[in-house]
């Protein structure tokens, strides 16, 4: 079974060999490859090279495509600092002045979208169907919108116009999916976003804004392309999880806020989980051996029999060790997995 292969099973709810491994490094893997943020965030050829580059030195299960959560606001407008050695920095907010009636249109082909599609077709010309390829098409509709007008005004437009809201969050829903098929055609294995400020809401507004349109861009997405589609929120979402699960993504990725023993049984034959080692206090801070034992608690609970991916709880610090990166996978390789 390759790697590829690993991923899919788990996503299918089906056993594999072992569990796959699939931690959510961005930044870490510059320190890997030595190239800067800025080429990395700007230059398709510099992002596979640090991407290989660190998928060769820790040996998961699958590649992650991603850069930053300022691509939708780009995309719109927003103007944008690049630093030689961080992250991209957003300066202004596209609807920083207001809500608009409606979104101005917004050109795939512009902005860093280039940069991710255009990876994604390298990595997949490189790696074929041995390695599972996950390109993260940013965020989910609710915090697409909240990077294109700021997540303070946003909260406080809830309250003050929520139907301008709500017909926005529709355009975003309709921008996340446009983006969703294209990286589907550059040669995507599974399609990945993120909610973390929908998690800042309550169980109520969360179920009236943040969903709908969630659900609706997996709904489509998966339809279209029939491709696995990965949700991820940030921080603690126990108040929102069961609702998590009805936007129909193939797999949750939770945080380490969230206890896998709670998970599990609301997730069982519907979806998988990913996670969720605590990316600051075990992955950062800890030693291997505290990387191993987090890493065994979660094996344990969920043995090879198909529906968990083995994680960091969220991206992995840049400067992590290495060594606990590492032993993410050694772990899920040489865990004794019962018969």
């Amino acid at each position: 079974m390759n790697a590829y292969e690993r991923v899919m099973a788990a996503l299918a709810l089906k056993p594999s060999d072992r569990v796959p491994v699939v931690p959510e490094i961005i930044q870490h893997a510059l320190n890997v490859s030595g190239v800067t943020h800025s080429d990395y965030s700007t230059n398709p050829a510099a992002m596979v090279k640090t991407i290989i580059a660190a998928r060769e030195r820790y040996g998961y299960d699958a590649v992650y495509v991603s850069s930053d959560n300022f691509i939708y606001a780009e995309a719109f407008g927003g103007k944008l600092l690049f630093p030689v050695d961080d992250a991209p920095q957003l300066v202004i907010h596209p609807l920083d002045a207001g809500l608009p009636a409606s979104l101005p249109p917004f050109d795939l082909s512009a902005g860093r979208m280039r940069v991710i599609l255009e990876a994604t077709r390298l990595l997949r010309a490189y790696y074929g169907d041995l390695i599972f390829i996950k390109t993260n098409i940013d965020s989910a509709p609710f915090s697409a919108l909240a990077s294109l007008r700021g997540p303070q005004k946003l909260m406080t437009d809830l309250y003050d116009e929520p139907d301008t809201v709500r017909a926005l969050l529709w355009q975003c829903t309709d921008a996340v999916i446009r983006y969703g098929l294209e990286a589907a055609k550059a040669g995507a294995h599974g399609l990945a976003f993120g909610d973390s400020v929908a998690g800042l809401l309550n169980r109520e507004m969360y179920g009236e804004f943040a969903l709908p349109c969630a659900r609706e861009a997996v709904r489509v997405l998966r339809e279209q392309t029939g491709l696995p589609v990965f949700y991820h929120v940030c921080g603690n979402t126990n108040h929102i999880l069961d609702l998590m699960l009805g936007t129909g993504a193939d797999c949750l990725e939770l945080d380490s806020l969230v206890d896998m023993k709670d998970a599990l049984p609301l997730a069982k034959g519907k979806c998988a989980l990913e996670g969720n080692i605590d990316t600051v206090n075990v992955l950062f801070n800890g030693s291997t051996q505290d990387v191993r034992r987090a890493a065994d608690r979660l094996l344990a609970l969920f043995g090879r029999k198909g529906g968990f991916i083995l994680s960091s709880a969220c991206e992995i610090p840049r400067n992590t060790p290495c060594e606990n990166v590492l032993e993410i996978t050694r772990a899920a390789l040489e865990y004794p997995y019962p018969d």
